[in-house]
């Protein structure tokens, strides 16, 4: 697997996006362009070379084609197809590394965050990525400089929750081969209703598990409690809305992940960041507006 690797602190440059439709036959013209390009597919199957890498993408898939490199059609579509699309430049250099392993441990580093993006791969069933795919395109209608700076925070925050996503995943599996179902359905179902006020009764009766035996289970496969993980995602997201929404208040992103309480989303940012919501932030932009 090849992986794309960059700082993830610089801010970035998006250049376009769209959504294609095609009713039948189509065949991706052939180009080299000087941006990264990410495909996203939500309907039918996407046929793509990019020099000697062949994809054939079904919905739920996507790919990351990096600049420089031919890409074109192999085979047109057979009926309808369907995805998303966008270009953009990464605002600091970007490594590549081919190893499963080398791209985990740059995930856990914690220096600066960074962008780690697989060349291809599936979303899980819950993946939000649609999901800002679609508010990157709304926002990419308007006019103006804050428009563009906006997309240039969607784009950001939409290749953060991939790194996010995909990493997830990687650790789940090399934790226990052997997890349950239905308790990755249930993370992956957390990952996306954090943003819901939830207790881990609420949680269970939902799944059919008595909350005793939720708890236990869970914590057995996945290291944490069902609160606890549901906070680490909710303090996931808050770090994605503090970095790419400046304009929200420390309210506003509180009720954004699911907290309704201000004063416990403050004390909880710190316990899993070691510092205020209000310096993460501060430091995000001190670091971004020294680089520019």
């Amino acid at each position: 697997m090849i992986y794309i690797l960059s700082d993830a602190s610089r801010p970035l440059t998006f250049l376009t996006a769209g959504n294609l439709i095609s009713e039948d036959r189509f065949l991706h013209p052939r180009r080299t362009i000087d941006s990264f390009e990410f495909i996203s597919v939500t309907k039918g199957i996407l046929h793509i070379q990019s020099d000697a890498r062949s994809y054939h993408l079904s919905s739920g898939q996507f790919v990351l084609l990096p600049p420089g490199e031919c890409h074109h059609g192999t085979v047109p579509s057979d009926g309808e197809l369907s995805f998303y699309w966008t270009h953009f430049h990464f605002g600091a250099e970007y490594t590549i590394v081919h190893d499963d392993q080398q791209a985990a441990a740059a995930f856990q580093e914690k220096d600066f965050p960074r962008y780690i993006l697989p060349e291809t791969g599936t979303f899980s069933s819950n993946s939000r990525i649609n999901i800002l795919f679609v508010q990157l395109l709304d926002l990419a209608k308007r006019l103006g400089p804050i428009s563009s700076m906006q997309c240039s925070y969607a784009q950001s925050t939409l290749l953060l929750e991939l790194t996010s996503e995909y990493f997830f995943h990687y650790h789940l599996m090399q934790q226990n081969e052997h997890i349950p179902l239905s308790i990755i359905t249930l993370m992956e179902w957390l990952q996306l209703n954090y943003d819901t006020a939830l207790s881990v009764t609420d949680i269970a009766r939902k799944f059919g598990y008595h909350p005793a035996y939720l708890t236990s289970v869970f914590r057995q496969y996945s290291g944490y409690t069902v609160t606890e993980y549901l906070n680490r995602q909710r303090i996931r997201a808050a770090k994605n809305y503090l970095t790419s929404e400046p304009k929200f208040t420390l309210a506003e992103i509180s009720n954004q992940v699911g907290i309704m309480d201000e004063k416990y989303f403050m004390r909880l940012f710190k316990r899993y960041e070691g510092v205020t919501a209000t310096s993460y932030r501060e430091a995000f932009f001190q670091k971004r507006k020294n680089r520019i």
